[in-house]
């Protein structure tokens, strides 16, 4: 199981557990700020990082939603998994980001860039870079 695999997984056993330990009360805002912590304690040698874009796509893609019962979606759910694999230095599920994504993640980058580890730094600038975000 890939990284990017095992991070869907775990997000969507949050939301199973959410539904389940809630008796039926589904409380979506909750599951995905859950799921956001999730991915920052994966990635907790990047700082603050992670929590800027978790909240980033909190605030972007689920709490205007019109519909929160069925958040995430499953395409908000791969935006976030996308968004944990350019935290890990990969880019192998970025089809899903928007130019916006892409220039908002370095707007992040670049605001986080004096706390981050040289390396992983260079990989997410090479990355964004790669994108046209730069």
């Amino acid at each position: 199981m890939t990284d990017t695999q095992q991070f869907l997984s775990e997000a969507k056993k949050i939301i199973k557990h959410e539904r389940a330990d809630n008796g039926g009360r589904y409380d979506a805002k909750r599951a995905c700020e859950k799921i956001v912590r999730m991915m920052e304690s994966r990635n907790s040698a990047l700082g603050d990082l992670p929590h800027s874009v978790g909240d980033f796509w909190l605030s972007t893609y689920i709490l205007p939603s019109a519909n929160m019962a069925n958040e995430p979606t499953d395409d908000n759910l791969r935006r976030l998994t996308a968004f944990n694999a350019f935290l890990s230095g990969e880019d192998d599920e970025a089809d899903c980001l928007t130019a916006d994504d892409w220039n908002q993640l370095q707007e992040l980058v670049n605001y986080e860039a004096e706390d981050l580890p040289l390396d992983d730094l260079e990989k997410m600038m090479g990355i964004i870079v790669e994108k046209g975000a730069l």
